[in-house]
């Protein structure tokens, strides 16, 4: 029998149970941007009459690490969705493959992109035209981030499986070791070893592995059915095909939206070293809005995936309303709060470049009061995937970032060459994807709730 650690989804109240879940993991993805908020601050801060330069190295970066940190995210929904419904169903034979398959599934996609990271870094930075003056430094920072891999993707994975079952503190508690450690290494490595990019990186591996240990170590020592023993580890065909087609399209979508974010990382790069390191400081600051997105998309399939996997349709619409309402109200109170607050947020990045903090302030007024939209569109797509239309909400997603962000960069951005012109793809985009993920989710909700019909 599974013993749900503080939350129980599937019968009660609805509203403040999805807070009471959603609050450890926005906390938690605050603090996953922290590791690079504090990169850059720091290297802002402490590496001398080079610091835009440090600044900028790590900003160069920015979009590949995103494709990282994306990606791992995206693949961790598969564990979410498919571990969710194992339990709300209570399979505990299936709950099992399930965490043993996520596990090692993560230890060797985290090895094989530490490898591929390491040879394509000099690539990566070429092909997003890299300012010359920073591309040294910032394949560097690359190239150690890369080692840090297989402990994001531990993390990750062994993190969705505990919140999944309702454990949301204690990767918090994890998360908040590391970020107290990287930031004390951060300026351990600038400050007194004169390091600058190269440390921040070698911080933020560090950390991450720490981390990875600590999620590990709890999921070993766990008294349910997510216990992990590693004399079981192995890949079960059936759980493993389940988590890719639950992760793969939420994986390749979250990828797709970093490869157009290269693309757009390439017309701010030509800007110079000013505009991406204001172009990051921004980035940065909007990642703690991305995580509370991200937090009420968790809470989404957690819920939704339960009660699916429980056959209670009856418990959906209150946690649809519930997840919308908090996630938008959320995203409008973050995004206009940090705008509103401006420039000495953004001197806390870069204190000496005032056309950094220029650069931020104009792409922050585009991105931050819009992040409302995906939050709207982000809790349909979750839902959706648990009806199992992934595929369909990734076609949506390759259309409408990929695809309209391309023809944007392609045909717009050269008759009005202006930076806002680059930040104005990410709205618009936004806004067509939302009107197609609503469709697919009446759709996905029709036909479960009228005919029983799942995918």
């Amino acid at each position: 029998m599974l013993k749900s650690k503080s939350i129980n989804m599937i019968e009660g109240p609805v509203f403040l149970p999805i807070i009471k879940y959603a609050i450890p993991l926005v906390v938690a993805g605050i603090l996953q941007i922290f590791f690079n908020a504090a990169d850059l601050a720091i290297v802002g801060n402490f590496a001398g009459e080079s610091a835009t330069i440090a600044t900028a190295s790590v900003g160069a970066t920015g979009a590949f690490i995103s494709l990282i940190v994306q990606t791992v995210m995206g693949l961790a929904n598969g564990v979410n969705v498919s571990l969710s419904r194992a339990l709300g169903a209570r399979d505990s034979d299936k709950t099992t493959r399930i965490v043993h398959t996520a596990v090692l599934l993560s230890l060797i996609c985290g090895v094989l992109v530490a490898i591929a990271g390491l040879l394509i870094s000099p690539f990566a930075m070429d092909i997003t035209k890299c300012p010359p003056e920073a591309r040294g430094k910032a394949i560097i920072y690359l190239r150690i981030y890369f080692l840090g891999c297989p402990g994001i993707f531990l993390y990750n994975f062994g993190s969705a499986i505990l919140r999944t079952n309702g454990d949301t503190r204690r990767p918090l508690n994890f998360l908040i070791i590391a970020g107290v450690s990287n930031v004390v290494l951060n300026y351990i490595f600038v400050k007194y070893l004169g390091m600058d990019a190269d440390g921040v990186a070698l911080a933020t591996a560090l950390t991450q592995y720490l981390a990875a240990f600590l999620t590990i170590r709890c999921l070993i020592h766990g008294t349910d059915d997510t216990r992990l023993y590693v004399r079981k580890l192995r890949i079960c065909k059936d759980e493993f095909i389940a988590i890719l087609r639950y992760g793969l399209p939420s994986g390749a979508s979250n990828a797709i939206y970093s490869l157009s974010n290269i693309t757009i990382q390439s017309a701010v790069n030509s800007y110079g070293a000013s505009a991406v390191a204001g172009s990051s400081t921004s980035s940065s600051l909007e990642g703690f809005v991305m995580a509370a997105i991200g937090a009420f998309n968790s809470a989404a399939i957690a819920f939704g995936g339960q009660n699916v996997g429980a056959r209670r349709p009856e418990r959906l619409k209150r946690i649809i309303l519930s997840c919308i309402t908090i996630s938008v109200i959320v995203t409008l109170v973050l995004g206009f709060g940090i705008f509103l607050i401006g420039d000495p947020l953004y001197r806390l990045y870069v204190p000496k470049d005032d056309a950094a903090v220029s650069f931020a302030g104009e792409r922050a007024s585009v991105m931050l009061t819009t992040y409302f939209i995906p939050a709207f569109s982000g809790i349909f797509s979750a839902l959706a995937q648990v009806f199992g239309y992934s595929f369909l909400i990734t076609a949506i997603s390759i259309f409408g970032i990929f695809g309209f962000r391309m023809i944007w960069m392609e045909f717009v951005y050269p008759v009005w060459t202006e930076i806002t012109t680059v930040y104005l793809c990410y709205p618009i985009s936004w806004s067509i994807i939302l009107v197609g993920n609503v469709v697919v989710f009446l759709i996905a909700y029709r036909n479960f709730t009228r005919k029983g019909i799942l995918k």
